[in-house]
């Protein structure tokens, strides 16, 4: 916390809404899944950091595995709760049932647990299509009968600089995704000098699995269903994994780093400082 202190000039949390994700944590029938955008490496931590200080279980966090071959850092992302899951499990179809069993288990065990629905950071702030792979093992638990239920919080996590701002732009404009290594870390630990401005952390009500099922009961008729039929499964996790970016995008804060962007946008030949305040 205080190194986020040193970076931040204010971390911004809805109290009501955490006494709120507190008291479910304490009742819970089945897994609480916090469901963050991905805007930064930073989402990673920020998250854990507030609800240890709030007093709720850490997450264990779904991370991508360019931060496991990362040596120092990927041990200590495990440390924090992270478990890595490859882009692809094509190939590999010993690799895809460990890993099936490891998040069943998480799931049936009632952890607190968190993913991103976006799968990767967005480099524009722009939505990304949803990924669905750990939905679809989470959500079969359910349909499995082997969790009565299944919390999901959307949570929108916003910045007013994310501290990859300086190479955005380049991939951006075709430019190769820039490799993650322990020296480039290091290297960038210069920039935790600099004021990243405001950290707002926006937590919603949960969407329990149970509702969502009956909701799109409802409208598809007496046919569905997902505990027996595989394409009512599939047209159920699509239907919530949108859902859940849909809900995210709704309730996405607009800063001022946003509002300055799109009015540069309209100025293409450039834009005086006094004309751009007013």
């Amino acid at each position: 916390m205080h190194l986020f202190k040193s970076i931040y000039e204010k971390i911004v949390v809805n109290e009501v809404q955490l006494q709120k994700i507190r008291e479910l944590a304490a009742t819970r029938k089945g897994p609480i899944v916090f469901c963050p955008t991905h805007r930064s490496y930073v989402d990673f931590l920020i998250l854990s950091v507030v609800l240890l200080f709030y007093k709720i279980d850490v997450p264990h966090i779904c991370a991508g595995e360019d931060l496991m071959h990362i040596k120092g850092v990927s041990a200590f992302l495990r440390m924090c709760g992270a478990f890595f899951m490859r882009r692809t499990f094509k190939g590999d179809p010993m690799y895809k049932a460990i890993f099936t069993e490891y998040v069943t288990q998480l799931v049936k065990d009632k952890t607190v647990m968190e993913f991103f629905v976006e799968g990767t950071r967005s480099r524009s702030n722009k939505f990304l299509s949803p990924k669905f792979g750990i939905l679809q093992i989470m959500t079969n638990t359910y349909f499995d009968r082997q969790v009565d239920e299944i919390s999901f919080v959307p949570v929108n996590i916003n910045y007013t600089r994310t501290l990859e701002d300086t190479s955005f732009p380049g991939e951006l404009t075709g430019n190769p995704k820039v490799k993650e290594s322990l020296g480039r870390i290091l290297g960038a630990l210069e920039t935790l000098r600099m004021s990243y401005g405001s950290l707002y952390l926006d937590f919603h009500d949960p969407i329990h699995i149970s509702e969502q099922v009956k909701i799109v009961a409802k409208e598809q008729g007496p046919d569905f269903d997902p505990w027996k039929n595989k394409k009512d499964r599939m047209f159920f996790n699509n239907r919530l994994g949108y859902n859940l970016l849909f809900f995210l995008q709704s309730h996405h804060k607009i800063m001022p780093t946003h509002l300055v962007a799109s009015i540069v946008l309209l100025y293409r030949k450039g834009i005086s400082e006094e004309t751009l305040l007013k």
